[in-house]
């Protein structure tokens, strides 16, 4: 069984750094990777509560096929009647803050065709070179724990809506260049005999991979020292500044000074871009996974049932079962109705469910379904990395390869025009 435990140590604070991250999840490890491949010399800033943590309990997905961001036409319809399912993958908590309310506004807003025609090669483009980054990454000595395997996703259908859905999705993707295959019920179980859910067939996204995202954290975290990366276990608390530009990351006990800062804190990052005077439209997007141990995954190739929105992952030791997207702010109770379908879909694999927990953490979910990556337009030297959504593994290291681009001057390797942060 899979724990989450906390990852750092505690290191010298009296050290200057050329950069500050501030956020030590995937996002802010890949920046400090790339960040110290460039030369510069980095120090991480987090506040070590990691149990809640995207980057340790998700599904561990490398999903160029995800290529529709969530803002897409139906999505309001279908969260509306879905409002009313006690049960649903989607929850949407009405709130009168005003942060949420723009939110709202602004996913609403870019809920048409046109939107989602432009995102798709922008996801596409920004997912592929990704999996390539992260595939170099795993290759690394020390990265085996990761388990990084490149078989593909299978999306499987049960009912003639999730199959109409699935179809579409597999036209979209195969007229953006992505390689994908129809498969009807026997040839899913000849491509996966093991699998347990009921199904009548499937779309299989062969460029998809996956791996042990706490396992990817390990290992980015011993890299990382290894090339004197420090680790700093603290709360940013504010920020000292000279003409427009950061001169200092402030916690409880210190004053921290640097050249550049990148705001990498997941869905706490606009608290902390407020402090600076820039406000960006980021809202934490809850989800559940449980991570049921088995002496040897039968299942070889990652799933989502698309009937029920659980994706189905199988890593070292375990299958792990995710889903939902609850927007309530940050409320970190267990809503067991939420997890209820999440649950049925690992008690098909799993025979005593009691002992089972369920893990659940804050995804940072931006309104069009694109990040945040670039300068901050009121700080001269502060970058932001946030807003990856339910992508984050998926897009990590492509965000730390374009901070650091962005920071050391270099072309970047893909046009930084759609992430930027004052789109909004």
């Amino acid at each position: 069984m899979h724990t989450v435990s906390k990852l750092y140590s505690k290191t010298n604070m009296s050290d200057r750094a050329d950069v500050i991250v501030v956020g030590g999840g995937i996002v802010g490890m890949s920046c400090a990777y790339y960040l110290q491949q460039a030369g510069r010399k980095v120090s991480i800033v987090d506040r070590g509560r990691y149990a809640e943590a995207a980057s340790t309990g998700n599904a561990g997905l490398i999903v160029p096929s995800h290529i529709i961001p969530l803002s897409a036409p139906g999505v309001i319809a279908k969260g509306m009647k879905w409002l009313m399912n006690p049960e649903s993958p989607l929850y949407i908590k009405p709130s009168a803050n005003p942060h949420f309310m723009k939110w709202l506004w602004l996913f609403q807003k870019h809920c048409s065709e046109a939107h989602v025609q432009k995102s798709i090669p922008v996801l596409k483009d920004m997912s592929l070179l990704s999996r390539d980054l992260l595939s170099e990454m795993c290759s690394l000595p020390g990265f085996e724990k990761t388990s990084l395997v490149h078989n593909g996703l299978l999306m499987l259908h049960r009912s003639e809506s999730a199959q109409k859905d699935n179809e579409e999705l597999a036209d979209i993707a195969e007229a953006a260049g992505l390689e994908i295959e129809r498969l009807d019920h026997a040839q899913t179980l000849n491509l996966e005999p093991a699998l347990k859910s009921e199904i009548t067939g499937s779309v299989y996204f062969k460029q998809d991979a996956s791996l042990e995202p706490e396992q990817l954290l390990r290992a980015l975290e011993i890299e990382l020292r290894s090339q004197g990366v420090s680790f700093i276990d603290a709360e940013v608390t504010g920020f000292k500044t000279n003409r427009g530009a950061v001169t200092s990351v402030t916690t409880k006990t210190a004053s921290l000074e640097c050249d550049t800062v990148v705001l990498a804190a997941g869905s706490w990052t606009p608290i902390l871009g407020r402090k600076l005077g820039h406000s960006i439209s980021v809202q934490p997007a809850k989800g559940y996974s449980v991570t049921i141990p088995v002496d040897s995954p039968s299942l070889r190739i990652p799933c989502i049932a698309t009937d029920e929105k659980v994706s189905i992952t199988p890593m070292p030791g375990c299958i792990r079962f995710g889903g939902t997207l609850a927007l309530q702010g940050f409320d970190d109770s267990i809503d067991e109705r939420r997890v209820a379908p999440i649950r049925r879909q690992a008690g098909l694999y799993c025979s005593d469910m009691d002992d089972i927990p369920t893990w659940s953490g804050f995804r940072p979910a931006s309104p069009d379904g694109i990040p945040f990556i670039g300068a901050l337009p009121t700080s001269a030297n502060t970058f932001m990395a946030t807003g990856h959504g339910m992508m984050g593994v998926t897009l990590g290291p492509v965000t730390g390869k374009l901070i650091t681009e962005l920071i050391v001057g270099d072309t970047p390797s893909l046009k930084t025009h759609p992430f930027r942060t004052d789109r909004h």
